[in-house]
């Protein structure tokens, strides 16, 4: 699917319009430009990626956008038949996930320098990294769902909890 694809489905998501999403603040993008977008007549500059994703603010959008701006470092939104978008559901699935995740990583010797590990420990290592990347996967879909079935605005969670972060100091 085409980036200007991923936006229209989201900008019809978020029931905004080409006009609607053109006039968003920080968007300067004209609507007849988006439709060229969408249609894939014209390519959409990399730099509006992020504009465009925080104007529409539809949590599936982010997903998409987010692999298509950094390649294949980051979390796909999970469509599959066995996924249902639903809380209860979704918090039964980051469960198994992460004990699955917790598991491996108390079954995996760490007091080894990493230098120092055979093939077999770093094959390990990898299962342990893909076991943590469906708990992060399964969190962050939890974290969509929520943000959708109450209508808060992904792009102000996440804006505040990057200022909850740093109050930590957790980031600079």
């Amino acid at each position: 699917m085409t980036i200007g694809k991923v936006f229209a489905e989201g900008r019809k998501r978020a029931g905004l319009s080409q006009k609607d999403l053109s006039e968003k603040d920080g968007v300067h993008y004209s609507k007849e430009a988006i439709g060229k977008a969408e249609l894939g007549t014209r390519n959409l500059p990399k730099e509006l990626y992020p504009k465009l994703a925080g104007a529409i603010d539809d949590p599936q959008t982010y997903f998409e956008v987010w692999e298509e701006t950094t390649g294949f470092v980051s979390i796909p939104y999970l469509d599959g038949a066995g996924i249902v978008h639903q809380s209860a559901a979704m918090v039964h699935f980051v469960r198994t996930e992460t004990v699955e995740a917790i598991e491996h990583v108390e079954k995996t010797c760490w007091f080894k320098p990493s230098d120092q590990r055979s093939e077999l420990e770093k094959e390990e290592v990898q299962r342990v990294i893909m076991e943590l990347l469906d708990a992060a996967t399964s969190m962050l879909n939890l974290v969509a769902a929520l943000c959708k079935e109450n209508g808060f605005s992904m792009k102000a969670v996440f804006r505040q909890w990057r200022v909850s972060l740093k109050a930590k100091k957790y980031e600079k």
